[in-house]
């Protein structure tokens, strides 16, 4: 199916995603409710069918990421490339590796991840993952997007070993700012105001090798198009403070959402975890 979406006009793909993405509201209890449940938590001000608006166009963009699959596994390198529009700030990134400081790039699950991912093939020396449980799919995984040249490595000691590797070079690597991670491996910072529990692996990097951090997203754009956005971090991410460095973090994905709050993922269950003696949400 995936390598028959290929064959579709991208509009064509933009438009079937609309019914699929509120068939997934309809039948899909837990997305719905998972992704409203988030939106009364990060905006608890607001309208609430504005959040109700916000979470039914999200279903769409989730729709999308899969209908996407077919350009990203099996789309020429020129078709790809044909779908990418100028980037915004790619320049960031143009002047980082310049410095030959190596960049630590962030990239959170918004808008066309898995575009992201293949487009940013060229420059990356490393890409973290986590491993799918079966073994036949993990390398159909890291076959598919590693196509145009991507390194993926699992994460854990290899995984952070390549990616000290390929920031000690002054090239870039990048893993997600926004996967809540293990008992252990987090603290908890603010994320629109609520405790969310924040991996401490990017300021650890940053502060191991003197990298640039820069957040970037695939922004959806109409006519089945992608732009490329690259953000500064701020300054607290450097900080010797780990919680007001982990709180940075938690503020560049903010930001990324900002740019187009509905294509955020708001089915993940961010908030899964709580600091101790608070109820749980989900």
């Amino acid at each position: 199916m995936a390598a028959l979406f290929t064959l579709l006009p991208a509009a064509t793909l933009s438009w079937f995603a609309r019914p699929l993405g509120a068939l997934v509201w309809r039948i899909s209890s837990r997305l719905r409710k998972v992704s409203l449940k988030n939106l009364s938590l990060c905006f608890p001000v607001m309208d609430e069918s504005n959040r109700e608006a916000i979470a039914r166009s999200s279903m769409r963009h989730y729709a999308l990421n899969g209908l996407e699959t077919g350009l990203v596994w099996y789309g020429s390198r020129r078709r790809f490339d044909s779908r990418i529009l100028p980037p915004a700030g790619a320049d960031l990134l143009e002047s980082a590796l310049g410095e030959g400081r190596g960049v630590l790039i962030l990239a959170p699950h918004y808008g066309a991840w898995e575009i992201l991912g293949l487009y940013l093939s060229d420059v990356l020396a490393a890409t973290l993952y986590k491993p799918a449980e079966d073994e036949a799919v993990n390398r159909l995984l890291i076959e598919r997007r590693g196509r145009f040249g991507a390194n993926l490595v699992p994460a854990g000691r290899q995984g952070l070993k390549a990616l000290m590797s390929g920031l000690a070079a002054g090239r870039a690597v990048a893993v997600l700012p926004d996967q809540e991670p293990r008992a252990g491996d987090g603290r908890f910072a603010p994320f629109f105001g609520v405790p969310a529990l924040t991996g401490v692996l990017a300021p650890r990097l940053l502060k191991r090798s003197g990298a640039v951090a820069l957040f970037v997203v695939a922004l959806r754009e109409p006519g089945g198009r992608f732009r490329p956005h690259f953000l500064e971090a701020h300054p607290d991410i450097y900080s010797d403070d780990l919680d007001a460095a982990v709180a940075a973090v938690n503020e560049g994905v903010e930001r990324c959402i900002e740019l187009d709050r509905a294509q955020y993922l708001w089915a993940y269950k961010r908030f899964r975890a709580r600091p101790e003696g608070e109820a749980r949400f989900y």
